[in-house]
């Protein structure tokens, strides 16, 4: 297991983590209309690994794409812009 950090207070943000080998960047938009945030995934080339998957507690973001990347899944509270990173923690888990 590995925690992938998040910072609190924006609305956007985009950062990159190796996983499984395999560099992610990670593109999070919080959404005003529905209040939670959406997550894009890219490999280092620009390839989609997954577009704008909603980031909400116990839901694995890579679920059902057979990527051979692990798990990704954010743990604790229900995210806010406030909140991010402190009352959850966004982590992944390699395939066993």
């Amino acid at each position: 297991m590995r925690t992938i950090p998040l910072r609190a207070g924006d609305a956007f943000l985009r950062f990159g983590v190796t996983l499984a080998g395999t560099y992610v960047q990670f593109r999070l938009r919080w959404s005003t209309r529905h209040s939670y945030y959406t997550v894009d995934m890219r490999r280092d080339d620009g390839t989609a690994i997954a577009l704008g998957r909603g980031l909400h507690p116990n839901i694995n973001l890579l679920a059902g794409l057979n990527l051979a990347l692990g798990r990704v899944v954010l743990e604790g509270e229900a995210p806010t812009i406030a909140n991010l990173g402190i009352t959850n923690k966004l982590r992944w888990y390699p395939d066993e």
